[in-house]
């Protein structure tokens, strides 16, 4: 993640200790700052690549540098609704929430928060912060946590999926909920969780964790109370936008959901552009599907799937539409007078695919199911980017002339056998060599049209 612009460019401290951190009253040699600023610098990122941790489905996606020092000011429900929609990174506003609660006098030593979102991959979205270590985490659950005994004895189960609000005190064992024992063994000893509004059947939690002699006050409990609309007001905001880019770039790609979301969404708005254009279809699909039992079809599709389009994305490609067992996607130029980088990120997309196709094929080999074949066909070409259809039900796809000569030249692979084929004008502008394989008929035109492939 890159450094966020932020309000106040003012350092702070990197790092506080605990003995700096009077809990009962902020350090004195700590500045006060007028409540009216924001007091978060730019967050440093700490090795942001994505892995797969200890537990199985909890991915940690980056670890920041917070803040490391409390604000004073009150009034944190107030900042949050005033202040909070400028902080267009998430870590970075629960980082300063955290410590202006904090310069508030509530003993915080870790807090977390939860939400659910709809993603075929991810269950669950996060933000983890640590006092002490002055880190602010952020991570994925990836599905299938659920079925977890970690999830089972979460002590935050019954607040996500019932909205229930949870306290413990951690002032003894408490083996029944092991994430509660590992803080308190790490010096933790209260722990609230509270639901914010609920959202797709489940419900956003925020935890607090104090390692103050005694626990949180019911002043500090009043604290979160008071502060939970706020913060659940904005929370939804965010998470209501993060789930439908989610969604839109999930069924319609990137490029395709920011224009919709920029407004893009009348009927026949669209836009005029060049782009390399690729069709792939998978070969005896409808004699597979006739002899296959469903499962088996839609295990078949996953492998096909995943072989030839994580190529066209790592590539920079754009899916546009999943075709039963064909893929439409595109190109574009970063440049409109060179298509050599698009043309040649199209024909690797295209080798690699073919590539992890043969890879497939040797393992389901392995277990007796059936191979499987493609072609595909690419093409440069004019095409109109944008909505088309119904009055009230809209496909945003790219239409024209160029998508139907691409269709063509892939259904030419069956006749010449070729896994991989291009037209002339892909040909002229891509550096790598092809060879021509002559002029052939193509249906629905009255010329021949010369193709291409690759050598040998």
């Amino acid at each position: 993640m890159g450094t966020p612009a932020h309000r106040n460019r003012n350092p702070a401290p990197l790092f506080i200790p605990r003995s700096a951190i009077a809990m009962s009253a902020v350090h004195p040699s700590l500045p006060r700052e007028d409540p009216a600023l924001s007091a978060t610098p730019a967050l440093a990122a700490i090795e942001p690549s994505a892995r797969v941790g200890g537990e199985e489905f909890f991915r940690t996606e980056g670890a920041y540098t917070g803040l490391g020092a409390p604000i004073l000011g009150g009034r944190v429900g107030r900042w949050v609704l005033e202040e909070g929609p400028n902080i267009e990174n998430s870590v970075e506003l629960f980082d300063e929430l955290c410590w202006r609660l904090v310069g508030n006098n509530v003993p915080l030593s870790r807090a977390a928060l939860h939400i659910g979102v709809l993603h075929p991959q991810i269950r669950g979205i996060g933000v983890r912060w640590s006092r002490d270590r002055n880190i602010v985490e952020e991570y994925h659950i990836l599905h299938g946590s659920e079925a977890t005994e970690e999830f089972r004895l979460s002590p935050i189960r019954n607040t996500i999926e019932r909205g229930t609000p949870f306290r413990h005190r951690l002032d003894r064992p408490v083996p029944e909920y092991p994430l509660l024992e590992r803080l308190r063994q790490r010096g933790a000893t209260d722990y609230v969780a509270l639901p914010l509004n609920r959202m797709s059947r489940r419900f956003p939690v925020v935890s607090w964790t104090t390692d103050w002699a005694g626990g949180f006050t019911e002043d500090n409990i009043a604290a979160f109370n008071d502060l939970n609309p706020a913060l659940a007001a904005i929370v939804e905001t965010r998470a209501e936008r993060r789930i439908s880019t989610s969604l839109l770039d999930t069924y319609l790609g990137p490029e395709a959901g920011r224009r919709i979301l920029a407004g893009q969404i009348l009927r026949a708005q669209g836009e005029r552009l060049r782009a390399v254009i690729m069709i792939t279809d998978m070969r005896n699909f409808t004699g597979l599907s006739d002899r296959l039992a469903g499962d088996q079809v839609i295990e078949l599709l996953d492998d096909y799937f995943d072989a030839i389009v994580a190529p066209i994305q790592e590539n920079k490609g754009e899916i546009l539409k999943f075709m039963g067992d064909g893929v439409l996607a595109i190109f574009p130029a970063d440049d409109d007078e060179d298509f050599a980088p698009s043309s040649l990120r199209a024909l690797d997309a295209a080798m690699q695919g073919l590539e992890r196709l043969a890879d497939r094929n040797r393992i389901r080999g392995e277990t007796g199911q059936p191979e499987l074949r493609t072609g595909i066909g690419l093409h440069l070409g004019e095409v109109i980017y944008g909505n088309v259809g119904a009055a009230d039900r809209l496909d945003f796809t790219v239409i024209g002339p160029a998508v139907n000569l691409a269709s063509r030249i892939e259904g030419l692979t069956k006749r010449l056998l070729r896994p991989l084929l291009t037209s002339a004008a892909f040909a002229e502008i891509c550096p790598r060599p092809l060879v021509s394989l002559g002029f052939h008929p193509v249906r629905g035109l009255f010329q021949p049209e010369e193709v291409f492939s690759l050598p040998g």
